[in-house]
């Protein structure tokens, strides 16, 4: 399951990168729905079901229309809404975000912040990214012009110069009371038509990052926004457990119809966990999704079965080697080379699976170059169909080979991979049942 997840991080990022552009002030009138427009309008549900984690789910498919679109016809897609709550009240959280110059400091990779144009509540600007890597080829110094729209609570941007060179987005704000404030970060962007030749050459060379993408760049950008007004915790966890993403029978009810309407993940990633290893504690950032099938978990066994991930990702698993151990308890060996299109990425790594029963297994690394997963799956019965839980954690040690180790200076390395690999693995397995 984690065998190609380090790469969303470089793909995320890249959703940043564009051409330098001088552009006026162009007319657009936003049509992004509200983050609370699947919570009846109403922010305290959604706040109480994000609580101390970042929540991310998916809006129905809708018809989009942009005024950078080349021709007047729309496109069909769908916006993913990405939500955190912080120990802060609206006023300062509206000051933080409204300062766009001030963005070079907030988000990582974001190096220098330029006003272009303003007129009234409309703004805007040229940022500088600068991701760098110690493989050369990698490294991205570019700009991305954007303009954003303020009002009272919010605010919306358009897309005007990047490699993905259509996209939407509107960040929202809602004072809960108690110095709390929900923000919601509420995006599209189209994958199906990119620039550039890097970022070209990669999405044709893993078209399913597309699927990894829309949740990894909300993640992205608010676990910035929780970096800055949070101080980090942590909770250890005892030997071999993983964490509990505590939830209502009502809240799991909603997540089931998040993901039926939208048909894709609904994510939570956790707070920072100590987990007990033979070295000591080790930090891991565990990422949990539910996606939803109109199928009996009897259908849905087969993919808690460690021969089954190959079958997802024939093009990254070259061979998989499975040993039992006991009835209940299986190793499996994989092979795996990631290809980006102008770099492969080859390593190995093992994994050993636990069945507790039928509905859920597992998994943690016990040898090879990822030093650092842990994670499992569990069927979840609903009425009329299935919730697929997926959670995981993966973290690159500082011995891995080396290309794979230079995903360690990317940001939020420890935390991107395991969402993208959850997102991408739900999708493919609905991908696989149709």
């Amino acid at each position: 399951m984690q065998n190609n997840n380090h790469r969303y991080s470089l793909l995320i990022l890249c959703c940043l990168i564009g051409t330098q552009v001088s552009a006026k002030i162009i007319p657009w009138k936003e049509q992004i729905p509200s983050s609370l427009s699947v919570f009846q309008g109403k922010a305290q549900p959604l706040a109480d079901l994000t609580a101390n984690r970042i929540l991310i789910y998916a809006h129905p498919a809708q018809s989009i229309t942009l005024p950078t679109f080349k021709n007047p016809q729309s496109m069909t897609g769908k916006f993913y809404t990405g939500a955190v709550v912080v120990p802060s009240n609206s006023q300062n959280v509206a000051r933080l975000l409204s300062n766009y110059s001030g963005y070079n400091g907030l988000f990582p990779v974001l190096k220098s912040a330029k006003v272009l144009e303003q007129q009234g509540a409309i703004t805007q600007m040229k940022y500088q990214v600068h991701i760098p890597t110690p493989i050369p080829i990698l490294n991205f110094k570019e700009n991305v012009v954007m303009q954003h729209h303020l009002t009272a609570n919010s605010i919306s941007t358009i897309v005007l110069d990047a490699p993905i060179p259509y996209g939407a987005g509107k960040i929202e704000w809602f004072d809960l009371g108690g110095n709390k404030t929900l923000i919601t970060l509420t995006q599209w962007g189209d994958l199906n038509h990119p620039k550039g030749f890097l970022f070209s050459t990669i999405l044709n060379a893993i078209p399913e990052a597309k699927l990894g993408i829309p949740s990894g760049t909300n993640a992205f950008l608010l676990e910035a926004l929780q970096q800055h007004f949070k101080t980090a915790t942590y909770q250890t966890l005892k030997a071999g457990a993983l964490p509990e993403t505590r939830l209502s029978s009502s809240q799991v009810q909603k997540i089931a119809a998040l993901s039926q309407q939208s048909q894709e993940p609904v994510s939570f990633i956790l707070p920072s966990n100590k987990v007990p290893y033979r070295h000591g504690l080790e930090s891991l950032r565990f990422s949990s999704s539910y996606q939803y099938f109109a199928k009996s978990p009897q259908q849905l066994q087969h993919w808690l079965s460690a021969p089954a991930y190959q079958e997802l990702f024939p093009r990254q698993i070259k061979d998989v080697e499975i040993k039992k151990i006991d009835p209940n308890t299986f190793d499996a060996d994989y092979k795996v080379s990631v290809g980006l299109g102008v770099i492969n990425i080859p390593f190995d790594f093992k994994l050993r699976f636990d069945y507790p029963n039928s509905l859920e297994n597992q998994f943690d690394a016990v040898g090879g170059d990822l030093e650092f997963v842990k994670g499992g799956m569990q069927l979840i019965p609903q009425a009329g169909g299935t919730l697929l839980n997926v959670t995981s954690a993966m973290k690159i040690h500082d011995k891995a080979p080396f290309l794979l180790r230079a995903m360690r200076s990317l940001p939020y390395h420890d935390m991107l991979p395991a969402l993208g690999g959850n997102t991408v693995l739900a999708l493919k397995i609905k991908q696989k049942m149709k």
